[in-house]
């Protein structure tokens, strides 16, 4: 019958009551990443195509995460991916980390040949035109290579189709403009010349009062309740952020360092990112046991904290012992 009408599935409200679907085209494209980093438990995953929509980066965090996958509508392009039913519960979670996207239905076609109506399309919010309004233009970024990595692999575990493999394969990623990198160096040589700066430690409990919250000063204990100004540590540094300056509210009052390694390896953050008063967050991590690749991108952060207005005030004391230099 047609070839079974082209394999066709559509599934029943039976079977996905309490699911829905999803489909990957950027981080998400990958089975591992989907459990391992963002804690989804897939009932179903498959990869194939939605047909009408182009696959490109749209503008991030400025030196350090510049460009997010995206899409926009082109009617003869094919985006690949991958399509995932997850639990009603974890896809109010999935979509609150996409809160900077719109979820519209499509209709998915694997590589077998089945088609699945109404898969959720993660699609840029400026993107998508309401009632008498035309969509933004939106400036492309570039991604980082911890990025473009975590879409490279997942199309590759996924046996997402050659061409595409190929198509990933051959993308730029982010490399610090040596200027950039020329003066983020300045600073911290201005950090080490300072005889009023250079020889403040911290230690991990005191960086933790810096987390943005309400706290009695340290420098005015009669001042009462005030707000501290937030500080972040990468590495060794410990950075006062500027006060219009955004950040992660996870950053503030603690070392990023162990954390953006694991970003970059692809880790889930919620589960293995220690703060200073849980069990294992010592030792912290050695910078002589990063490969270059992580080394870069914990610069690339320093970059992006120092870059937007933050200064370097003392360093943190434990990132230095547990260095065992």
């Amino acid at each position: 019958m047609l070839n079974l009408l082209k394999y066709l599935i559509i599934m029943s409200s039976n079977e996905t009551k309490g699911f829905a679907w999803r489909f990957g085209y950027g981080s998400n494209i990958g089975l591992e990443t989907l459990q391992q980093k963002k804690n989804l438990h897939p009932k179903e995953y498959k990869t194939g195509t939605i047909q009408g929509w182009e696959l490109y980066f749209t503008k991030g965090f400025k030196y350090v995460e510049p460009g997010w996958a995206a899409v926009r509508p082109f009617p003869s392009k094919v985006l690949h991916g991958s399509a995932f039913l997850i639990p009603n519960e974890e896809v109010e979670g999935l979509d609150k980390q996409e809160a900077g996207y719109n979820v519209l239905p499509c209709r998915f076609v694997s590589y077998e040949g089945g088609v699945i109506e109404n898969v959720g399309l993660y699609v840029p919010k400026s993107m998508t035109a309401t009632e008498g309004t035309e969509p933004k233009v939106i400036e492309e970024g570039v991604p980082s290579l911890r990025y473009l990595r975590l879409l490279q692999n997942g199309a590759k575990s996924g046996k997402l189709s050659p061409e595409w493999i190929q198509r990933l394969d051959s993308l730029e990623y982010y490399i610090t403009p040596p200027k950039v990198r020329a003066q983020t160096n300045a600073w911290i040589a201005d950090f080490h010349a300072d005889p009023e700066r250079k020889d403040i430690l911290w230690t991990a409990e005191e960086l933790a009062k810096y987390n943005g919250s309400r706290g009695t000063s340290s420098n005015n204990a009669d001042s009462g309740e005030a707000i501290l100004a937030p500080h972040v540590s990468s590495m060794e540094y410990i950075v006062e952020l500027h006060p219009k300056q955004w950040v992660f509210s996870s950053w503030k009052g603690h070392n990023i360092t162990r954390r953006n390694l694991l970003q970059f390896n692809g880790k889930s953050l919620d589960t293995n990112d220690i703060r200073y008063d849980q069990e294992g967050f010592r030792p912290l991590p050695k910078l002589s046991e990063c490969s270059d690749e992580e080394r870069e991108y914990l610069m690339q952060n320093l970059d992006s904290l120092l870059h937007q207005g933050g200064k370097i005030v003392a360093r943190l004391k434990p990132f230095l012992d547990d260095q065992g230099i």
